[in-house]
């Protein structure tokens, strides 16, 4: 009979943890999985000098999961919880009404953000154009602008978002593939504010897995949407993510070494060796650009060209 190797219960469910390899009951889960993020948060002084909080909540197991255990961790500290509904059929008001929910079991402020409603289109629009091939890359661009628009107009000086490991590593691996120095520098824990109109961003659970994300949400009983978006099949991040797990049965801990070698080795030089983008204020709108016009006024005007507005 398998037995926890923390308490030796042989209570269900058990899991299995990656590092170390061993099984655990939940509650020595939730224990693990507390502790972990808790010292994640410390060593790269997530907290600190922080204001007023925001936490990016989509309704999925890693933003659920992130809003749940800085409830448990950090009991203390006060933080508003944002939601944008995208407007994918019957997909994105389910996540809207796990989110709402959850608020409001535990008196948690919600910021509520419709895309449709708010902008005249939604990411389902893009589904048959040419940004088909690439829609997370512009669901992406989206959430990026509007996240960060609604934290500087509602006075967020820091938002904490539930990218775990996986997504991480995900990131890493296709950006050194590509070379592309200029974004690698901008992957850490901690990014800091370079304009005014831009909110210090946090990731609290980049050293969890996709799995422990999981195993804590079960543990914790919380209710998370679990089907995948419709609109992500084809994805070339589903199929590295797939690839980064094959390799992982090779190297074990290839993800923890990837992002370790890339925090601790890589990052260092590309501070020191990359300039930070100039940055400027869109035409548009006024927030923070490179360009003349910002990406998501462009993605705006051309998509409202095509669905008639």
């Amino acid at each position: 009979m398998d037995k926890c190797s923390r308490c030796k219960t042989e209570e269900k469910p058990l899991f299995r943890l990656e590092n170390p390899n061993v099984l655990v009951c939940s509650q020595c889960f939730m224990n693990y999985y507390e502790k972990k993020v808790k010292n994640t948060v410390l060593k790269y002084g997530m907290l600190n000098g922080v204001r007023k909080l925001a936490l990016a909540v989509s309704g999925g197991k890693d933003s659920m999961a992130l809003a749940r255990v800085f409830l448990e961790v950090f009991p203390s500290i006060k933080f508003t919880i944002i939601h944008l509904n995208l407007g994918i059929p019957n997909y994105s008001d389910e996540c809207q009404e796990i989110v709402e929910k959850f608020c409001k079991e535990n008196s948690i402020e919600l910021l509520l953000y419709d895309l449709k409603k708010n902008n005249g289109y939604s990411i389902y629009d893009f589904r048959d154009i040419k940004y088909r091939e690439r829609v997370c890359g512009v669901c992406g661009t989206v959430k990026r602008y509007l996240m960060n628009k609604i934290a500087y107009e509602n006075g967020f000086d820091t938002m904490a978002t539930g990218h775990n490991l996986d997504d991480i590593v995900e990131i890493l691996f296709n950006l050194y593939i590509n070379g592309s120095v200029e974004e690698l520098v901008r992957i850490k824990p901690v990014s800091s504010s370079t304009h005014s109109k831009i909110a210090r961003k946090i990731k609290p659970l980049i050293e969890m897995t996709d799995k422990e994300d999981l195993y804590y949400a079960i543990s914790r009983n919380l209710n998370y949407v679990s089907s995948e978006c419709p609109l992500v099949k084809g994805s070339r991040m589903i199929n590295r993510k797939k690839l980064i797990i094959k390799i992982e049965e090779e190297i074990p801990n290839f993800k923890y070494l990837l992002l370790k070698t890339h925090i601790k080795r890589f990052l260092p030089l590309l501070e020191e060796y990359v300039s930070p983008p100039i940055l400027r204020e869109c035409e548009d709108c006024g927030m923070p650009s490179v360009n003349t016009i910002c990406s998501f006024c462009k993605l705006s005007s051309k998509i409202l060209k095509l669905v008639g507005k």
